[in-house]
């Protein structure tokens, strides 16, 4: 591809004193000077002879040194490189061939119109320039015609400035376009194809090749409205010049006035045709290169549609491991305090003594309820919250099951209303239920044997609210205060409430018991 050395990039880049900057700007200062003085050892004063013919026209221009140094710089090194050479050197042969020297400047853009062709076409398709593909081939055969055509709009800058006929224009013409055409097929593409890799190499090795900007569709509408504003000052200029030389005529009214107008018109007439092809030319480069690019982009979306697609596909299978695996350890952390549950049973029954029995009975319960937040997690496929509606079903069924003693009917009647939590907070919360449900269980129904216990669960706004009732003996909340420091459960009641950062209140009298917690939920 294309990798053009810019600049302005390796000013910016190096030390603009260091050995290979300097190196370059002297060998480009030196390309400039001889590109100059080839240009005036050489002064074509036959173009404008009556007996130039088109093949003397045709080695004028495939010998052309000037345009051959700056198509080789404009390849190995890049456009800005390249126009200044060929700009300075036509604008001296205009000069010096009695162009006045707006036109002089005129006639000198028609051949970096040529180069820029060139640059435009290898900026905008990814295709090798060194001529080693067929594809590159028929790429640079087609863009050295069109440009060869392009710098011929010189020519009648030329003709109009020199008063030629309408023979000696077409003769000039395709003298022009011809020669430039085969001197890139006979001079430029050998060139390219044997010293394009070692430059490429040296280029690499010497500096750091920046990288190529993407086309854009704006690039591509930029490019073709500059290129045809230079078409247009082209035909305004020719129409100028041809106006110019009929007034003349006209107001000199010799022998050959009216041959010398036609001839003026025929003149303005082929530079008409020669645009119209440029545009032409243009017009259908502008459509390929638009499709180009498109096809480019597209290509390049497909690309990335697909690795987004195996990225997917790997994050789907990587997020299934992962699940699989967490899943597996909520399962054998739900064993392992299952082995737990299963110690203290052991120790239970192997001890006559009360009151370690109830403190057995009560650390199992709330291994249990750590345990069913495992058991609950293990089965669902969303690990970051617990449903509360299975977790405290299950809650209250193990406690029932625990402290439903023989003789006794206490029911539990539990209603969350499908509220979930994440992991962190369903467990303290949890417990602090387990601990409330203990309590009720061994203290609400002493010398009853039937009881009702409500578990409500509800959510307003970013408030969640857990209120547990009884309709045991209740007690006095001023006893109740004077056993907090002595009982364990409530201490963990206390304790849990700080960690959800929840306010409680509680509130109790014979037949209506009433524990309630508040805590804000994080948004």
């Amino acid at each position: 591809m294309w990798k053009p050395l810019h600049l302005d990039y390796i000013l910016g880049k190096y030390d603009p004193l260091s050995l290979r900057v300097l190196g370059s700007l002297v060998l480009w200062v030196l390309i400039i000077s001889g590109t100059i003085w080839s240009s005036l050892a050489n002064l074509p004063e036959n173009w404008v002879s009556q007996s130039t013919d088109r093949s003397e026209l045709i080695k004028i221009f495939l010998l052309n040194p000037p345009l051959l140094l700056s198509l080789i710089l404009l390849f190995w090194f890049g456009f800005e490189w390249s126009f200044i050479p060929i700009f300075l050197s036509m604008f001296i042969i205009g000069i010096f061939s009695h162009l006045e020297y707006y036109w002089s400047i005129l006639f000198s853009l028609s051949f970096v119109f040529g180069l820029s062709i060139f640059a435009i076409v290898y900026h905008s398709l990814s295709i090798d320039y060194s001529l080693r593909s067929v594809a590159s081939i028929v790429v640079f055969i087609i863009t050295a015609f069109i440009s060869a055509t392009a710098s011929s709009l010189g020519a009648f800058i030329w003709s109009l400035s020199h008063d030629l006929s309408a023979a000696q224009t077409t003769t000039l013409w395709n003298g022009w376009w011809t020669g430039s055409f085969l001197q890139s097929l006979l001079i430029i593409a050998p060139l390219l194809f044997l010293f394009s890799p070692s430059i490429e190499r040296f280029k690499d090795k010497y500096f750091e090749i920046p990288e190529r900007k993407e086309v854009s569709v704006n690039w591509i509408y930029s490019t073709v409205i500059l290129v045809t504003i230079v078409i247009s000052v082209f035909i305004y200029s020719g129409e100028y010049l041809g106006k110019k030389r009929v007034t003349e005529e006209v107001l000199a009214m010799h022998e050959k006035s009216a041959e010398m107008i036609l001839s003026a018109l025929e003149s303005f007439e082929i530079i008409t045709w020669v645009s119209i092809w440029i545009v032409l030319c243009v017009g259908l480069g502008a459509v390929f290169l638009i499709g180009s690019w498109n096809r480019e982009l597209k290509k390049k979306v497909d690309e990335k549609t697909l690795s987004l697609k195996k990225i997917e596909e790997e994050l789907v299978h990587s997020l299934s491991e992962k699940e699989v695996l967490l899943k597996e350890i909520h399962h054998r952390v739900k064993n392992n305090l299952a082995v737990v549950t299963a110690l203290l049973d052991l120790q239970y029954m192997n001890t006559e003594e009360l009151k370690v029995r109830h403190i057995l009975s009560d650390s199992k319960s709330r291994v249990k309820s750590m345990a069913y937040i495992h058991e609950t997690l293990y089965q669902t496929e969303n690990f970051s919250q617990v449903n509360l509606q299975e977790y405290l079903d299950r809650l209250c069924k193990s406690i029932n099951t625990t402290f439903n003693t023989t003789g006794k009917k206490i029911n539990i009647h539990l209603d969350t209303s499908g509220q979930k939590m994440e992991m962190d907070k369903a467990i303290p919360l949890g417990l602090l239920l387990n601990e409330l449900l203990v309590n009720s269980y061994k203290h609400a129904f002493i010398d009853r044997t039937e009881g009702d216990i409500k578990v409500h669960l509800v959510k307003e706004g970013d408030v969640l609210e857990l209120r547990v009732t009884d309709n045991g003996v209740g007690f006095k909340v001023e006893d109740q205060e004077k056993r907090k420091s002595k009982s364990l459960g409530m201490t963990i009641i206390k304790t849990l409430a700080r960690q959800l950062h929840a306010e409680m209140e509680m509130d109790s009298k014979p037949g209506d018991t009433m524990f309630k917690l508040k805590m804000k939920l994080a948004s």
